[in-house]
């Protein structure tokens, strides 16, 4: 236990130190980049769809965010809800459209970074410590859980903890005090929704890329729908 405590501890001081890195050296292109590259690397390894479709959509995504302007993309948050409400509805091909929303993800991460970089590490950063507080007090304080049918570990502490935390910090930043409630509640949604996707994929995380911290998109979770939040908020005239 105390093993997988320390591993967990030195991946996350990795993942902080190249986001720091990346923050400091303005190299928000490359680590979008990466993270592309990730995605793409967990659902090849759990095999989400056919290796020839994941290919196709990792180059085409590849290539809108090198060679199109990134204001041709500010409405994407439309297109990324359709598959949300999609992947819900639409059995048959629930896999695809979760696949697709990932890449699409990372398209108005890109957004988002040539609109202001600091939206980009502000989500990362809150999303990091969301997690983190959710994940400490949630195993400090313990009590019920929220649906364990899908998230067999989230407890209402943890996650009123980390919502409180998360609102504070976010209104200090100077976000709305609205959108900064929404953002909160996105973190929450987001891992739900992911949750969900390993349930139905009955796996119990995405890889093991990151050892206890599972794959990329077990890192992503959470900030899944506050990208659409940002994005509609920049979207709509103040």
């Amino acid at each position: 236990m105390v093993s997988n405590n320390i591993n967990r501890l030195l991946i996350g001081l990795l993942i902080l130190a190249v986001v720091l890195l990346s923050y400091t050296l303005k190299l928000d292109f490359i680590l979008i980049i990466l993270i592309l590259s990730l995605i793409t690397y967990d659902f090849l390894k759990i095999k989400i769809i056919n290796f020839f479709f994941i290919c196709i959509i990792y180059f085409s995504t590849f290539s809108l965010i090198i060679f199109i302007p990134y204001e041709f993309f500010n409405m994407f948050f439309i297109f990324q809800i359709f598959l949300v409400i999609l992947s819900f509805f639409d059995t048959k091909y629930k896999k695809f459209y979760f696949s697709l929303s990932l890449y699409v993800f990372c398209i108005i991460f890109f957004y988002l970074s040539n609109f202001d970089r600091n939206i980009l590490y502000t989500i990362i950063f809150i999303s990091f410590l969301n997690d983190t507080t959710a994940y400490i007090s949630g195993k400090k304080i313990g009590g019920p859980l929220i649906i364990p049918s899908i998230s067999p570990k989230k407890t209402w502490s943890g996650t009123s903890i980390s919502f409180l935390i998360s609102s504070i910090i976010l209104i200090y930043l100077n976000t709305n005090f609205f959108i900064a409630i929404l953002l909160s509640i996105s973190l929450f949604l987001g891992d739900i929704y992911f949750s969900y996707f390993k349930r139905f994929l009955n796996i119990k995380d995405f890889s093991l890329l990151l050892r206890d911290h599972g794959g990329i998109l077990d890192r992503l979770d959470s900030m899944f729908f506050s990208v659409i939040i940002y994005q509609i908020y920049l979207f709509f005239p103040k």
